[in-house]
């Protein structure tokens, strides 16, 4: 509506600059410029009402947040207080379990890491407010230096109507006084509507005002809240120490019950190594008893074997039943027993090569004791091309484990006759 008014004085004032133009002369432009200087100031206005518009609704928003923020903090205090009676009941449980007093402290971690984030959205929100108030104060001394720009363009355009109305000449002066009274009254129109834009921008900078208090006793209320929630927690920390208190004093006497088991293990420990070294016994007194009567058994053998030969003497005899003498386990006796027998029955058969091996193994089965393999291995050798070497050396071995060997002492002495 503004902007139509405007052109219409535009064009009035248009249609008598050409009227008038030669009268009028440098004067009459000026009009024009005056009046879409005014055009653009009715735009300002429109766009600062627009602009107080929306900074009212970022009020109203704003206050939306810290009402929601509110209920949050109500909800927190209601929080804390099932917390706290939580709390109060679950230290009247406390049987003595380390566990269940590891998830609580759990548990208190939490609503302090809540908590701490609760706190940083306050302080996020409040520097927010701090801002957009900011923002408005300093909208409202734009608005101030728009209102004293305003004021002096009207006085300038008073100025200017007053020098064009000197200019008339007198033959036309009632109908440009005419025109004139019909401008003017246009313009209190106009200014009776500007009248009106800044009464409501009054009415809306005080509503504004009202609203900011509102909410500064708002802000008011919440910090008080938020001092409650804060000696809340220190009384949830002093809790909390309690019951550090409490799991210190469980944990005391976890150590001692885990030095008592430690001691228990200790003496199970032993008593399980008494145990095996009983058990150690027992079978070291078994296989005694065991070569015991293995013993026994060779002896009875050995007596069946010396009471079938008439004046058996070891030391004379090529026989097997010389292994029978040595002084080494039964089942070593036994298998050498039977190496002996292959590897004879292998020299019977003329298969020399062979038993010379077999009787080679037989002393590397038992190099400490086995003087006849020794001496067998040496008559092999002695039957052998090029091997006089080695019978010497095995009538030697036979010798050096059994001295007094008469078959190896003539074996030897009839080698050496050989040179």
């Amino acid at each position: 509506m503004l902007r139509k008014i405007a052109v219409l004085l535009l064009v009035l004032v248009m249609f008598g600059s050409v009227s008038y133009a030669e009268e009028s002369e440098s004067v009459t432009p000026a009009e024009p410029e005056a009046i879409t200087t005014e055009s653009a100031d009715t735009d300002n206005l429109a766009e600062r009402e627009n602009a107080l518009a929306q900074k009212e609704s970022e009020l109203a928003n704003l206050a939306a947040s810290l009402s929601d923020r509110e209920q949050a903090i109500s909800k927190q205090e209601k929080d804390l207080a099932a917390k706290n009676s939580t709390i109060t009941a679950k230290l009247r449980e406390i049987s003595g379990t380390s566990a269940v007093l590891i998830g609580r402290e759990t548990q208190v971690n939490e609503r302090e890491k809540s908590l701490m984030a609760r706190e940083a959205t306050l302080a996020r929100r409040e520097m927010a407010f701090a801002q957009e108030s900011q923002k408005f104060t300093d909208s409202s001394s734009a608005l101030t230096k728009r209102e004293s720009e305003l004021a002096d363009r009207e006085k300038a355009l008073a100025d200017r109507e007053a020098e064009l109305n000197a200019k008339i000449s007198a033959k036309d002066a009632a109908d440009k006084l005419t025109a004139r009274e019909e401008a003017l009254t246009k313009r209190e129109t106009e200014l009776a509507g500007r009248e009106a834009a800044e009464r409501r921008l009054a009415e809306l900078e005080e509503k504004l005002t009202n609203r900011e208090k509102e909410l500064n006793s708002r802000e008011e209320s919440l910090t008080a809240r938020e001092n409650s929630a804060s000696e809340q927690a220190q009384k949830l920390a002093a809790q909390a120490e309690s019951i550090a208190k409490s799991e210190a004093e469980i944990a005391k006497r976890e150590q001692e019950i885990a030095a008592k088991e430690s001691d228990l293990a200790a003496k199970t420990q032993k008593l399980a190594q008494d145990t095996e070294n009983f058990a150690a016994r027992e079978s070291a007194i078994t296989e005694r008893e065991n070569q015991s009567v293995v013993k026994a058994a060779e002896l009875a053998e050995l007596e069946t074997l010396i009471k079938e030969l008439p004046a058996f003497n070891p030391n004379n005899s090529t026989e097997a039943s010389v292994i029978l003498t040595y002084s080494i386990p039964a089942e070593k006796r036994r298998e050498l027993i039977a190496m002996q027998r292959a590897a004879y029955a292998k020299y019977n058969a003329k298969r020399i090569t062979n038993a010379f091996e077999d009787y080679t193994k037989a002393v590397e089965a038992a190099p400490e004791a086995n003087y006849l393999a020794a001496y067998w291995a040496g008559l092999c050798a002695e039957r052998l091309r090029n091997r006089r070497d080695d019978a010497i050396k095995w009538v030697n071995k036979a010798l050096e484990i059994n001295p007094n060997y008469k078959p190896a002492q003539d074996l030897k002495a009839r080698l050496e006759r050989r040179k």
